[in-house]
């Protein structure tokens, strides 16, 4: 779980949750919140209630007790009510200082989530709304509306530096993964006021810079979030990214041997990379750069070097033809896609396919043959950055400067 939310000092915190029992001994309640198919037991309470509405809760416990443990009473969950906290402890997931509010008659129990819990208490510049919570985005695992929304503030910290200031595609899946889908380049009319846009060769592209706007695209169901590679404010890139593609799932391990020998000559020239996960089928590796350092032109003398250079090392192997039919079994090496105007999945970005898959930045020492694109789901990446910090975290630092020069010998050579 990400505590992080619940860890502001000087701040009071407010849910709904169940009851899960009465500790006889000790005259608390305890609660509980619901967590994809689980149910977390949150901690107890005993203030906040009058004496009245203690009886009441007590008289409801005995009626419906399904067991006896000790000094503790347990019942199925069915009566909601709304608390106020100060924290979530990591640990043990127990709220601290939980103070009784109201009963909330009008909720069902699995309508009190962690997920709830969290959109509930974000610190939002503009009111987040989420329409049709329950929506199924994916079946497998399950994931609906609201867990998705979720997803997507959690990540936020994460995600929205590589949104920062760049037009942006997404594509939408009104009615989950399994409806159809389409790409929205124009922001629609209905947007709220608070939406940044910048208009763009006939389109009025929105621009996420923060996270209320995130979550309105995430309550719009734009599931994937494509960007250019400059932002709108400048001609010229700020990141370099080569698009490894097999041709089918099965022959992945070729993303890998393409990614790890493209490693092995960005390191003999001091290039700091950083590979992730497509969440579809492939890798792509990511080399930032200093803004306005190096022009598309600049970029192509390397990205077309590296590309030659692969196939000419194993032709049997990869390919830059852009046929497919042509390919047959080779992996593209997709050098062409770094462009003005073309776009790539942003990191952190989930996809419009099967499995709730995420664009995941990856450590270069996991790029082995015991990667699987199915691992990196929204669940998995979540835990995984409790746990881990991001692999992208200094991407942003990074110049490259190094490849200015390389650049420079390279049209050097080829002019000879």
């Amino acid at each position: 779980m990400n505590h992080y939310f619940f860890q502001k000092r000087n701040k009071i915190y407010t849910g709904n949750f169940f009851i899960l029992g009465f500790n006889i001994k000790e005259e608390s309640f305890l609660v509980g919140l619901k967590k994809e198919n689980d149910i977390l037991q949150m901690g107890s309470f005993s203030n906040g209630l009058s004496e009245e509405e203690k009886g009441i809760l007590i008289k409801a416990i005995e009626a419906n007790k399904k067991s006896k443990k000790g000094n503790i009473k347990f019942v199925e969950p069915g009566i909601c009510i709304e608390l106020e906290f100060q924290s979530i402890e990591d640990k043990d997931n127990q709220l601290t200082n939980a103070k009784f509010i109201s009963f909330q008659l009008k909720h069902a129990w699995n309508e009190c989530t962690w997920d709830g819990l969290l959109l509930g208490n974000l610190d939002l510049e503009e009111e987040l709304t989420l329409t049709s919570p329950e929506k199924v985005i994916w079946k497998d695992p399950y994931i609906n509306k609201e867990s998705f929304v979720s997803y997507l503030a959690q990540i936020s910290t994460y995600m929205l530096p590589f949104l920062k200031n760049r037009l942006l595609t997404s594509i939408r899946f009104p009615n989950g993964i399994d409806g159809e889908s389409f790409f929205q380049k124009n922001c629609p009319d209905y947007a709220p006021g608070f939406i940044k846009t910048e208009e763009h060769e006939g389109n009025n592209f929105i621009i996420c810079n923060d996270v209320s706007t995130l979550l309105w695209l995430g309550n719009q169901l734009a599931i994937e979030y494509h960007i250019p590679f400059q932002t709108y404010k400048a001609n010229n890139p700020i990141e370099i990214v080569f698009d490894l593609d097999p041709p089918n799932t099965d022959a992945f391990p070729l993303a890998i041997k393409a990614a790890l020998e493209m490693k092995l000559i960005f390191d003999s020239f001091q290039i700091k990379s950083y590979p992730k996960v497509s969440g579809s089928k492939g890798i792509q590796i990511h080399i930032p750069i200093k803004e306005n350092s190096l022009t598309y032109d600049e970029t192509r003398v390397f990205t077309s070097f590296i590309a030659h250079y692969l196939i000419e090392k194993f032709p049997d192997d990869f390919t830059i033809e852009r046929f497919k039919k042509n390919r047959g079994n080779r992996l593209y090496i997709d050098y062409v896609q770094h462009a003005k105007g073309k776009t790539i999945i942003s990191p952190y970005s989930t996809r419009g396919k099967e499995k709730p898959t995420v664009a995941t930045p990856l450590f270069w020492d996991e790029v082995d043959d015991q990667l699987k694109i199915e691992t990196f789901t929204i669940p998995f990446v979540l835990k995984r950055l409790e746990n881990s910090s991001c692999p992208m975290n200094d991407y942003f630092d990074q110049e490259n400067n190094s490849l200015i020069d390389l650049i420079s010998k390279i049209k050097e050579n080829e002019s000879k």
